[in-house]
């Protein structure tokens, strides 16, 4: 594509979109495409408008395939193309054009970064690292390069590396949220931290004075940093006030509802004679956030003939595919019912397929995307001989840790006590009934004997696998399929007994979230 074009009008929408007038950008580059529907300019223009400015991503996905035939051979194309796709969860469609936009054009620092970007979002954070290696090497000022860098290398567990890079740029820019955000997962926060002073004595409160957005994120941040000094009061009060201000409420019908269609709508009697698949490869580690699930998930995958994939979407993307959208309780119940063989083994195979590409030449392949829980009755169709581990603990510490963590939208659970206490005792009546009906071998492992036993609980886990002992399984620190989610800092420590019962550090907060739980205390709390 040309590098300066020549249609004014392609020239007038790039004047316009700086000057902040995207509407008037966006119509420029409608007459461009009218008066040359030939030239690929204008389509990547608009394309680039659309997703980086206007927020409109369908309308760049649609003017997408044009660019693709009008310019198949430029790195640009491949380039907007795996953002768009990226953008829209469309991961290996993103992933063939990232790779495609690194062919042709290795050293273009967008389109490093864009790829790394994907890279990223399909959790192959050693490629996004290398990605944005060679983009800072090009440019090394450049602030989301930089910030992705130290993501990045959060996420594979060079913590040191990350947080330094988030001290260096603090120093320049001592108030960017996006900073602080990867920062306070990268280590345990001391009461002398600059940035942790920086934000509570000057960032949050001016944040406060004059409205503006991200007061959420920084009191999450300020609870984490205050439960690593101690201050779990503070800490706690930081995490409601946030929870205090987001718009997001859950909605306990909903789930209670899915619940209770399936314990009625399911039984034994659907696996009789199951015709899935019969490979025992997949393990499923399901559970609430929180459990303990991502140190078991460590342990298992640092044995020579396990492979992780982290919170594969493989699961849930089958599911949506087989038309049983989340939380659909009769869509599941009929899917289950009424589910050809051929259907089953096609589902099947779809999910072997996309986790042996992540993990070839393993005995067993852990998805630990813990909701699974909610399909595991489908899971169990598709393969009747698959094991499956349900990450326990204790259940006042488990919803405690999970009110207090930056957990994402799709959690709204934890919104407030007597919701989770309430969703917690339902994901437990669906686990138990799982493991009432259906074939799979199902283990309970729970976070406190891995805590006092680590080598005993992780040998009955391996045997549970159907593998031999292998020592490596307690070098798992050193694992390089490094934890992806929030406990990425916890999982590098040594495991402390101190973990256990920390909720009694909050417990004059916690009455609504007992009177939920009371069932698993029959001996008092």
């Amino acid at each position: 594509m040309a590098k300066a074009p020549k249609d004014p009008f392609i020239r007038q929408a790039k004047a316009a979109e700086a000057a902040g007038q995207l509407a008037a950008a966006e119509q420029l580059l409608k007459k461009a495409i009218a008066r040359a529907p030939k030239d690929p300019n204008a389509y990547a223009v608009i394309i680039h408008l659309y997703m980086r400015r206007m927020d409109k991503t369908e309308k760049a996905h649609a003017l997408l395939p044009k660019l693709l035939k009008l310019a198949p051979r430029a790195a640009l194309t491949h380039e907007l193309a795996a953002e768009c796709y990226c953008r829209l969860h469309m991961l290996p469609k993103a992933k063939a054009h990232a790779d495609k936009s690194l062919q042709l054009g290795p050293k273009s620092p967008d389109g490093l970064y864009v790829a790394a970007t994907v890279y990223s979002t399909m959790e192959d954070f050693a490629a996004a690292t290398v990605c944005m290696e060679t983009c800072l090497a090009i440019r090394p000022k450049h602030l989301p390069s930089r910030l992705l860098y130290a993501k990045s290398l959060r996420s594979t567990g060079a913590l040191k590396t990350a947080e330094n890079i988030c001290r260096d740029i603090f120093r320049e820019f001592p108030d960017s949220l996006a900073n602080y955000l990867i920062w306070n997962q990268t280590c345990k926060i001391t009461a002398d931290d600059p940035i942790y002073l920086r934000i509570r004595d000057k960032t949050l409160p001016l944040m406060i004075e004059k409205k503006l957005p991200g007061q959420i994120e920084l009191l999450r941040v300020l609870g984490k940093a205050e439960n690593d000094i101690g201050n779990f009061e503070t800490s706690f009060r930081h995490f409601t006030d946030a929870k205090a201000l987001e718009a997001k409420r859950h909605n306990r019908a909903v789930n209670r509802v899915f619940v209770n269609t399936v314990l009625s709508g399911v039984s034994k009697a659907d696996y009789f004679g199951a015709q899935g698949d019969d490979s025992d490869s997949p393990v499923l580690i399901v559970g609430m956030p929180r459990s303990g699930s991502t140190l078991l998930e460590q342990i298992l995958s640092s044995h020579p003939q396990i492979g992780g994939i982290g919170e594969s979407r493989n699961l849930r993307e089958i599911s949506t595919n087989a038309g049983v959208k989340p939380q659909n309780g009769p869509a599941i119940v009929s899917a289950i019912r009424n589910m050809s063989p051929e259907q089953t083994q096609a589902l099947a195979a779809k999910y072997l397929e996309a986790s042996t590409t992540a993990q070839p030449n393993r005995l067993r392949i852990v998805d630990k995307n813990l909701h699974n829980f909610e399909v595991l009755g489908l899971f169990a169709k598709m393969f009747p001989k698959a094991r499956i581990i349900n990450a326990l603990r204790d259940p006042m510490d488990n919803c405690v840790s999970c009110y207090l963590a930056p957990l994402n939208s799709f959690h709204s659970y934890t919104q407030d006590l007597t919701s989770l206490g309430q969703y917690y005792c339902e994901y437990r009546s669906l686990m138990a009934h799982w493991k009432n009906v259906v074939p799979n071998p199902i283990m309970e492992v729970h976070y406190e004997d891995i805590v006092a036993d680590t080598e005993g609980k992780a040998r009955e886990v391996i045997d549970f696998l159907g593998l031999d002992w292998d020592p490596a399984c307690l070098d798992y620190q050193q694992n390089e399929n490094r934890a992806r989610t929030i406990s990425t800092w916890q999982v590098r420590q040594p495991i402390y007994k101190s973990s256990v019962k920390r909720w009694a550090r909050y417990e004059k907060h916690l009455d609504p979230l007992k009177a939920e739980l009371k069932q698993f205390y029959p001996d008092g709390f």
